[in-house]
This record gives C-alpha cells, sequence and structure tokens, in this order.
C-alpha cells in the first residue's frame, strides 16, 4: 500500500515537473522500467504552486525545497529544479523563454538517474538514455528533429 502512494505521488510530482507556466500543452510521459513505450498525457499548470516573478524557491510543507528556478515575463527562464519531498533531486530541465532548450536530467527518489536528454523548443532532440531504478541502462534514443 506504502509502495502505491509513494507511486502515486511520484507520478503527480513528475507531472507537475513537466509542465510549462503559460498553458495547457500534451507532454510525452518517458519510459520507466516497467515498460519503454511513451504516451501522451495531458497537463496543465499546477494549480497550487503560485510561481511569481523572478526567483522562485517553493517548499514542501516540511520547510524541503520543492521547486527553484527564475521566472522571466511569466515564463520559465533558465535551470529549473526540482526536488522530492525527502530532498533528494527530482530534475533539473534549461528553458529559455518558457520552452524546454538545453539538457534535461532526471533521477529516482533512491537517486538513480531515470533519464537524461536534450530539448530544442520543447521538442526531444539528439541522443536520450534511460536507465531502471537500479541504474541499469534500459533504452537509448535518438530523436531526429527534421
Amino acid at each position: 500500500m506504502k509502495s502505491i502512494i509513494i507511486l502515486s505521488f511520484s507520478f503527480l510530482l513528475l507531472i507537475s515537473c513537466n509542465t510549462t507556466i503559460q498553458n495547457n500543452e500534451k507532454i510525452k510521459e518517458q519510459p520507466d522500467s516497467a515498460k519503454l513505450n511513451s504516451k501522451e498525457i495531458v497537463s496543465e499548470k499546477p494549480k497550487d504552486i503560485p510561481f511569481k516573478e523572478g526567483e522562485n524557491l517553493v517548499k514542501y510543507d516540511n520547510g524541503k525545497l520543492k521547486f527553484q528556478g527564475f521566472m522571466n515575463n511569466g515564463k520559465r527562464e533558465g535551470l529549473w529544479r526540482s526536488f522530492y519531498e525527502n530532498g533528494a533531486k527530482w530534475s533539473e530541465t534549461t528553458f529559455l523563454e518558457g520552452k524546454k532548450n538545453g539538457k534535461t536530467t532526471t533521477w529516482y527518489e533512491n537517486s538513480q538517474m531515470r533519464y537524461d536528454g536534450f530539448y530544442t523548443n520543447d521538442v526531444e532532440s539528439g541522443k536520450w538514455t534511460f536507465w531502471d531504478e537500479k541504474g541499469k541502462e534500459i533504452q537509448t534514443k535518438e530523436y531526429d528533429r527534421k
């Protein structure tokens, strides 16, 4: 039961980490060790997180950091970090004018890397690598920007 609650919470937080600030958009859920087929889901800005202009440091009720990043003209800008409630790093993604641009890396709650890749204007590009929760590489994928 505890693992179901943790997985549900992790999924919800992962969705909130992969949303844009301005509007609803379709995003791709990255594969995990159980399934390698990606699927599209509809997601929107987390309503409970009041992002503001400038530096954002959003914390959990326990005082640990949840999100860290910079907003410029209502859009994410630069490196954004998110964290699990236990303080472990969840993700790092670079934004340019509200769009994912550059390297993105996510980790499992046990600090093992989950996936690592690049975005160009909110679209996956180049080589992406995926690992299971034990750190074993399970997939690499090359995204073509044609």
